[in-house]
């Protein structure tokens, strides 16, 4: 006998079976990031508004077209390792498991959801990539010396990689796209090689390795700066020795940078004390200094090495230059001869002294006619030298064959009472260093015809030296009356207190 079901019952069963809850589904957002060689959870989750019901469950996950994993009252994978969980799957999370992804992973996934009657799906990226990591090796270089400076750009994924080089924000190097080379994690590495011949002025530019990359949403700019290093040069200079026996080794060391440096002066291979001058900074930006070492008192016939080496972060090993001293037996030999060289020369100074000082000239006769008309001529007579309060100048007339007299101190008279009369005039002014210069000045009428006159230098009674002069003569003019005037020797600057001869 057929059950028999109630109209009222049947229409309850159907209105039950028309409520289940609307299907939701949800994913993440695009695009979700996963490193080569990771495990990804690939999220989806949805909800039916109540319990899940396992019979009327169908999940679906696609790689574009391409099924990955599908559940249908039995799971069924089409990718290595892909997984879902049973237990998840009763609570509406649908996520998929990729073990260790790469890039034959990547792309649009598409999670569908049925729950009879209900059926909805969500599509969701999955990107393969990891970003570069950059390092830069190799910026201590030698200047004038061909150097290589790497780029290195590691763990990176997709393979394609973008590198230029800059310097001080200009290209120098690139823009290039080097072969990357895949690592045992899927992950790739790539390098790129700047060539140059750096000099010291290098150090101070500012130098960079710039990478581009799909991953990055900026270029990556690794900054650096050149260690330059320049070796020194070492030089040993002439030893400096004194007239006391003390002995000054050197050295000099340029040409180096940077300008951290030791210098060390040994003897016999013991450390000495020594005295360094300040670095000082050459045309090319290195530095150059000397380094001694003071024998202050060195033993008779003594014979040492002396070493002055250099330690510097250009050099792998410490520079060294090596010198003998030996004290020379004739040292004193040597003192005395140096001695008797400044002796002679102190003995040519003195009498070079005296000759100055001792030596008497006599200067040639000067000649000025004087107003009116002409009508008297002034003579003038010096001479120079070690003098004495009793040496004169002694004034002749050559025509007369007579002396005129070595005059009186003072100035010239304004009086001269007879035309013929004749006027001598002497001043004496000391020089120092016991020098003096006598000056005489003969005043006389100017003559009709020629006449010679003399100016004799008188040492004591014995005339020493002699000068002439010859004048022309001149018309006669009429004489002064009642005067003469005062002369003022425009060349003769007279000392006050005047010495007579």
């Amino acid at each position: 006998m057929p059950l028999a079901v109630a109209p009222g019952l049947l229409l309850l069963l159907l209105l039950a079976s028309g409520t289940r809850g609307a299907l939701v589904v949800s994913v993440p957002t695009s695009p979700v990031r996963a490193q080569p060689g990771s495990d990804l959870l690939l999220g989806c989750h949805f909800s039916v508004g109540g319990a899940v019901d396992m019979d009327a469950l169908v999940v679906q996950w696609k790689l574009g077209g391409r099924p990955v994993a599908e559940f249908s009252e039995v799971q069924s994978y089409f990718r290595a390792g892909a997984s879902l969980s049973l237990e998840g799957l009763r609570v509406g999370n649908a996520s998929l498991l990729l073990p260790r992804v790469g890039g034959t992973d990547a792309g649009l996934y598409t999670c569908s959801i049925i729950h009879s009657p209900s059926r909805e799906s969500r599509q969701v990226e999955l990107r393969v990539e990891a970003p570069p990591r950059v390092s830069v090796s190799g910026t201590v270089v030698r200047a004038g010396e061909h150097s290589t400076v790497t780029c290195s750009v590691n763990s990176f994924y997709p393979e394609s990689v973008n590198i230029t080089w800059l310097r001080d924000k200009q290209i120098v190097g690139g823009p290039e796209t080097p072969l990357a080379q895949p690592g045992p994690d899927g992950l790739y590495s790539a390098t790129s090689l700047l060539q140059l011949v750096p000099s010291i002025s290098h150090t101070d530019a500012n130098y960079s390795c710039r990478v581009q990359h799909i991953t990055l949403g900026a270029p990556i700019q690794e900054p650096f700066q050149l260690s330059v290093l320049s070796q020194p040069r070492l030089t040993l200079l002439q030893p400096l020795v004194t007239l006391e026996g003390q002995v000054t080794l050197q050295c000099l060391v340029s040409g180096y940078y940077p300008p951290d440096i030791t210098v060390q002066w040994l003897r016999d291979g013991d450390p000495l004390v020594t005295m360094e001058s300040s670095p000082m900074k050459e045309t090319d930006g290195s530095f150059a200094l000397r380094s001694s070492y003071i024998l202050n008192h060195p033993e008779s016939n003594a014979q040492a090495n002396f070493a002055c080496r250099v330690q510097h972060p250009a050099l792998s090993t410490p520079l060294e230059s090596t010198a003998t001293w030996t004290v020379p037996t004739c040292t004193k030999t040597c003192l005395r001869v140096i001695g008797l060289i400044l002796l002679v020369l102190l003995l040519l100074l003195a009498m070079w002294l005296m000759y100055q000082c001792c030596n008497i000239s006599i200067s040639q006769i000067h000649v000025r006619e004087c107003f009116p008309e002409g009508s008297v001529t002034m003579l003038l007579c010096e001479a120079e030298g070690r003098l004495r309060d009793t040496d004169s100048l002694t004034w002749r007339s050559l025509r007369l064959g007579k002396e005129l007299g070595s005059g009186q101190p003072g100035e010239l008279s304004a009086l001269m009472p007879k035309p013929e009369q004749h006027h001598v005039v002497t001043w004496r002014h000391r020089l120092g260093l016991g020098r003096q210069r006598l000056t005489s000045v003969l005043t006389v009428q100017t003559p009709r015809d020629k006449e010679s006159f003399s100016c004799t230098f008188r040492l004591g009674a014995r005339d020493m030296q002699q000068t002439q002069i010859t004048i022309p003569g001149v018309a006669p003019a009429p004489p002064p009356h009642s005067w003469f005037p005062v002369v003022q020797l425009p060349w003769q600057k007279v000392s006050p207190g005047p010495t007579p001869s």
